[in-house]
């Protein structure tokens, strides 16, 4: 076999005419920069219907657990009520506090409109005011303070209980306290036209009694009424025999003493007293007496 090169032309491949080229080459495209982010990032349009989609799956679930919440616990005889506890209540019982409240054993604790309860409460003149809290599961705390009657004040031809700082807070009634110092010649009038004037005579007239209680006549013989006259002065009546006391103005002390002196010397001698006079301004050492 020869080893000479073969004659053989090896053909190249036929280049193809330019037309041809132009027709197959990939056009080039120059993108727009904000064209390029749209492609390359999911768009913000996009991204807030996920969010939202999710936010209202999360709401539906809460309000879905709220409710059924809600009514487990409105609905649950777990929460039925079973007892109500009260504090601070005297002359209210707690049969009377409940009703008055508008409470109900078996009613839900979780029902029942505590605002509107004390509201109720708080109508009743002999409670000043009332708080009530739910105890779970299954009871309700009524915590009041109540009104003390310190006196009786006739108004007119009512008499109304007043407490120890002159508020008249309501007209007596059967089965009130009635065991108090009375408390007259108030003027109704006034009661509506200078409310504090009438608070400061009744306190005024109460601490006059408190003077009176704790000295020796006071031991002797129990203090009927307090007369406040108009003109500022105070007379006293005190014993079954209805002595009159005519004090006047103050210092009421040193009046209560020299009362207590005279009333003693007229029953040493076998007497009683009607009326003794402490009221002459002009001559505050000189008392007159008034023998039956």
């Amino acid at each position: 076999m020869s080893n000479s090169p073969s004659n053989r032309r090896v053909r190249r491949p036929s280049r193809p005419p330019p037309d041809v080229l132009e027709a197959t080459r990939i056009p080039e495209v120059e993108l727009e920069p904000s064209v390029i982010k749209a492609v390359a990032k999911p768009s913000r349009l996009a991204a807030v219907m996920k969010d939202a989609a999710g936010l209202a799956l999360v709401v539906g679930i809460a309000v879905g657990v709220a409710y059924g919440a809600e009514r487990y616990i409105t609905t649950s005889p777990r929460f039925a009520m079973t007892e109500v506890l009260t504090l601070g209540n005297h002359f209210r019982s707690e049969a009377d506090l409940s009703a008055r409240a508008g409470i109900n054993v078996g009613e839900n604790v979780f029902t029942i409109d505590l605002d509107a309860a004390q509201n109720k409460l708080e109508a009743d003149p002999w409670i000043a005011d009332a708080t009530l809290a739910r105890r779970l599961p299954d009871g309700i705390l009524i915590t009041v303070r109540e009104r003390q009657a310190a006196a009786l004040v006739a108004l007119g031809s009512d008499t109304f209980l007043a407490t120890s700082s002159g508020e008249l807070f309501k007209k007596l009634e059967p089965g009130d306290p009635c065991e108090l110092p009375v408390i007259t010649g108030v003027d109704p009038d006034r009661v509506f036209s200078d409310r504090e004037g009438v608070a400061r005579d009744i306190v005024r007239a109460l601490d006059l009694a408190s003077d009176y209680e704790h000295g020796s006549l006071g031991q002797k013989q129990p203090l009927e009424e307090i007369h406040l006259a108009a003109t500022g002065g105070v007379t006293l009546v005190i014993g079954k025999g209805a002595t009159q006391l005519v004090l006047g103005g103050p210092p009421y002390r040193k009046k209560l003493e020299e009362a207590s002196r005279v009333v003693f010397e007229i029953e040493r001698r076998g007497n009683k007293a009607d009326a003794i006079f402490l009221d002459n301004d002009a001559r505050p050492n000189r008392v007159v007496a008034r023998v039956k």
